[in-house]
């Protein structure tokens, strides 16, 4: 075999391997970020109970609500479903769906409810016992800024406080506990 056939022949078998290479690593399935397992704590039926000031978002009052989060999607998506109420107000319902940005090196909220609501917030991740997730949010016609901070107590229960920005100032619009439903 002359010099020029085995270079031609070393090349063409080159080229087979790196198609094949390629057609493996195509037919491979994605995988969830290894992130996703630190939203873990979330999984679970809850139960929870708070209040909500008078202000912007309503007269204010006693909340009691429901929260069913579990993993989804492939593992690609914590996935749930919230309900609030509150005496003389609406039953409030959403969804929201979690993931891991790997590129942006974040937690994303997308979320929507029965009030025409939507956001889509972010978070760092865990900051000791809190995860904070903030963006914007669409809430009764109005783009604002806010911010959902949860807290994990020693009991298993989490501390929920939702905020949004008025004027340059943080202003509560509910806080309460969750704990597992029995």
């Amino acid at each position: 075999m002359t010099t020029t056939r085995k270079r031609g022949a070393l090349a063409c078998a080159a080229l087979l391997a790196s198609a094949a290479m390629a057609e493996a690593q195509a037919t491979s399935l994605p995988k969830p970020a290894p992130e996703m397992a630190a939203l873990a704590p979330f999984e679970g039926d809850w139960k929870c109970e708070g209040a909500m000031p008078a202000g912007p978002m309503g007269p204010g009052g006693k909340t009691t609500g429901s929260v069913q989060s579990k993993t989804g999607l492939g593992g690609f998506w914590q996935v749930g479903k919230v309900t609030s109420t509150m005496p003389g107000m609406p039953t409030m319902e959403g969804t929201f769906h979690t993931t891991y940005d790997p590129v942006a090196k974040r937690y994303v909220m997308l979320w929507v409810d029965n009030m025409g609501g939507w956001a889509q917030i972010g978070s760092a991740g865990w900051e000791g016992d809190a995860m904070t997730y903030s963006g914007e949010t669409f809430m009764s016609g109005q783009k604002m800024t806010t911010r959902d901070v949860f807290t994990k107590a020693a009991d298993g229960s989490f501390k929920h406080k939702a905020e949004m920005q008025m004027d340059g100032k943080w202003v509560t619009m509910g806080e309460e506990t969750c704990r597992r439903a029995p």
